[in-house]
């Protein structure tokens, strides 16, 4: 999968208690579809992640271990997800798909792009907090996390949960 930071000591629950360090770039490639604003916040979405674990998750450009692709319509979702019409984006081994004109507002664009590479590093769902961008619903992402791309501590611990985190000292 890459991007999961290793380290000598015990595993963290937390990613913020110590630096980690990402041992493989996940490299990716983006539609040129995407206009420069879309990459621009894709980019962004990014950012959260590697900001947010702590430095143990890294992205590259140019590779195919992530390919992120514009779709026009729901309906082109429909040959890997039966349920095409309720959905905005969808993730699936190491491809994401985002249904473009569905979503108008910036900060949404980016929240949604978070929540897809969420799932791309292997976290589900999450419902037990308000303040997630894992929610099974963009509309139930708080516009606190529209407006400031900052990865929350219950989404940092679910990284870690699945990562196993690790301490880079």
């Amino acid at each position: 999968m890459g991007s999961v930071g290793a380290g000598a000591s015990d595993a963290v629950h937390d990613p913020s208690a110590c630096p980690g360090e990402c041992e493989r770039p996940i490299a990716y490639s983006l539609d040129p579809q995407f206009n420069a604003d879309e990459q621009l916040l894709i980019e962004q979405a990014m950012g959260v992640w590697e900001q947010g674990t702590g430095g143990r998750v890294c992205f590259a450009p140019g590779g195919r271990d992530l390919v992120i692709e514009k779709l026009d319509r729901s309906d082109e979702l429909q040959p890997w997800d039966p349920e095409w019409p309720r959905h905005v984006a969808l993730t699936k081994g190491g491809r994401i798909w985002i249904v473009a004109t569905r979503v108008d507002d910036p900060g949404e664009y980016r929240a949604l792009v978070v929540h897809e590479l969420g799932h791309r590093l292997g976290i589900g769902h999450i419902e037990d907090t308000a303040t997630t961008y894992m929610h099974s619903t963009i509309n139930d992402t708080p516009q606190e996390l529209w407006k400031h791309a900052l990865l929350p501590e219950r989404d940092a611990r679910a990284f870690c949960d699945v990562h196993r985190c690790t301490c880079a000292y």
